[in-house]
């Protein structure tokens, strides 16, 4: 049984992980460009109660993969990993450019000069912020690396601490009454929500934390802990993302809606933590061939992000294929069902696009070894 573990590159606990994070982030997509939640908020009643709680179940996917980026690279010795940086950045320097072509192609139209322009430089003209970020922590990584090498238990748990407090405690109260006006984050901390560099860093350093250390040191290697039993993650996971539903509908100040949806914010923070834990508890790879097909789908995920999240497929998606943002929709009785279904159409046709891609290019691969 080893040595089938041995033959899986990847662990399929985890990368299962990646792909429910995935088919979260198009959930949120369809709230967004969906205008689920603009519907949602409207209609109020169940399905505005319905909303919040599945919405708030789905916070963790941006933070969960760079947690998953500082679990597995923190370990890391090399300084830079120049063909893991192209495996990042040639597939976004391809999409980048191809979609916009096909675009005028397809439609006989003609993008904007800037457009096109910005097509050659997805890194810095922003095309896909998560993209640039998560570059920007491979390029990074090498010195946090160093940095928490060096660090014992006690001073990573004091770093982690100092994080946590800086960008899920300060940020969250300074946004909200009674605290709005007292305490104040300007020109101290700006994160976008969740959503910055400063974030980024924050939850790889977590990340690598996890890989060395449990939160709590009497718990590590016990293999008759509570704290080893994966149902105690899934089942505080559900828990805190129902505070955070409570929290909307008893807080007094409605600022509390948006502070519940930054990335960043406490609850989240900790969702993702128990969760990632549940998969971690869960060794799948016994199972060699169901996970060898979940690491097979796995990997197409960033490319699945990449299709699906460019400025022109995304209007495609949510304006032409799938315009669901209408009140009848949310009115149908299974009209979960169906968001689910789109979620998986989305997911799937991204897919095949990403694998597509890789099929292609193959043959120009072995070419170009031959050439040079």
């Amino acid at each position: 049984m080893e040595s089938e573990k041995l033959k899986l590159k990847r662990n399929p606990s985890i990368e299962l992980l990646r792909i429910l994070m995935m088919l979260q982030i198009i959930f949120l997509h369809v709230a967004e460009y969906g205008e689920y939640t603009d519907v949602a908020l409207q209609m109020e009643g169940r399905v505005e109660l319905t909303y919040w709680i599945v919405w708030l179940m789905c916070r963790c996917p941006v933070y969960m993969f760079v947690i998953i980026t500082g679990y597995f690279m923190s370990n890391r010795k090399e300084l830079f990993n120049i063909d893991r940086l192209l495996r990042c950045y040639l597939p976004m320097l391809f999409y980048s450019i191809t979609i916009p072509l096909l675009y005028m192609i397809i439609r006989h139209k003609k993008l904007p000069t800037d457009t096109m322009v910005k097509a050659y430089f997805p890194f810095l003209s922003r095309t896909w912020y998560f993209m640039t970020l998560y570059l920007l922590i491979l390029l990074i990584s090498p010195f946090l690396n160093k940095m928490v090498s060096e660090l014992t238990r006690k001073q990573f748990l004091y770093l982690i601490g100092i994080c946590f407090f800086i960008f899920s405690i300060w940020q969250p109260i300074s946004m909200i009454e009674p605290f709005k006006g007292i305490i104040g984050i300007q020109k101290i901390l700006s994160t976008q929500g969740g959503k910055s560099l400063y974030d980024f860093i924050y939850m790889y350093l977590l990340g690598a934390y996890m890989r060395r250390y449990h939160i709590f040191k009497k718990h590590e290697n016990e293999t008759d802990s509570i704290w080893d039993k994966p149902f105690i993650y899934l089942i505080s996971f559900v828990l805190l993302g129902l505070i955070n539903v409570l929290l909307v509908y008893l807080y007094p100040d409605e600022k509390i809606e948006t502070v519940v949806a930054f990335n960043d914010n406490p609850i989240a923070v900790m969702q993702c933590t128990v969760l990632f834990r549940f998969f971690e508890k869960i060794d799948m790879r016994q199972h060699l061939r169901i996970g060898k097909v979940i690491n097979t789908i796995s990997a197409g995920n960033l490319g699945i992000y990449m299709i699906h999240e460019h400025p022109i497929i995304r209007n495609l998606i949510w304006n032409e294929i799938f315009p669901i943002g209408n009140s009848r929709f949310y009115q149908q009785k299974f009209y979960l069902l169906q968001v689910i279904l789109i979620i998986l159409l989305v997911y799937g046709m991204c897919w095949l696009i990403d694998f597509a891609r890789k099929m292609l290019w193959v043959p120009i691969k072995k070419l170009l070894n031959v050439t040079l």
